[in-house]
């Protein structure tokens, strides 16, 4: 899994101004041992985005494969201190990922505040022209769980109060998008088992620079 991967050398073309900024605040101090996520669908559906493995079987052992609801196509991960941007190819093992470089920025802004900054254009090789927007999910996990036949407690955390909602984020214009304002998905504490993967308040910018 991507988690104890090598990240090879990726030469990545000059920085554009087209970009994505996700800042993430949790209940305690993130944990380097943990896998913080920040999960995104550009099919163009606002119907359909990332959603957490919740129930068995639990797939590549934090996000729904591909179904009715689910899509995910990228995501950041955060583990070790180090974020790094892939690109997912299949949920059918061995899962398969590609790794597509680190994130712009990651800065630590807290011991329990993360930020992290994504060059559009590096991530979406057709970017302006597509997606015009796209659904997000933060996920966070103490571990990956592969196994099929596992049926303990899961130490998890997604947006919403059982973690099933996403976000439905237009990439068309320069603008903030706010825990809960305008009818946003709202996130407060107290819904994961463990402090370090409770998500506590979440921003998201769009800085459409060209």
């Amino acid at each position: 899994m991507t988690g104890c991967a090598k990240f090879p050398e990726t030469r990545l073309p000059p920085a554009s101004q087209d970009r994505l900024t996700v800042t993430l605040t949790y209940a305690a101090a993130l944990d380097p041992s943990f896998y913080y996520f920040i999960a995104i669908d550009d099919d163009g559906n606002p119907d359909t985005g990332p959603l957490p493995a919740l129930t068995r079987p639990w797939g590549n052992g934090w996000v729904v494969p591909e179904s009715r609801d689910s899509r995910c196509r990228f995501f950041v991960q955060y583990l070790q201190n180090t974020a790094a941007m892939f690109r997912l190819d299949t949920f059918v093992p061995p899962f398969t990922t590609s790794y597509l470089g680190a994130p712009l920025q990651t800065i630590v802004l807290q011991p329990d505040r993360l930020r992290i900054v994504i060059d559009l254009r590096h991530l979406f090789t057709d970017f302006p022209i597509r997606p015009q927007r796209i659904e997000l999910n933060f996920i966070s996990v103490d571990e990956l769980i592969l196994d099929p036949t596992y049926t303990g407690v899961r130490n998890i955390d997604a947006l919403g109060p059982t973690g099933n909602d996403f976000l439905s984020i237009p990439l068309t214009s320069t603008q903030t998008f706010r825990n809960g304002q305008g009818g946003l998905t709202a996130e407060g504490a107290g819904d994961a088992t463990l402090d370090p993967l409770d998500l506590t308040n979440w921003e998201v910018s769009v800085l459409r620079g060209g």
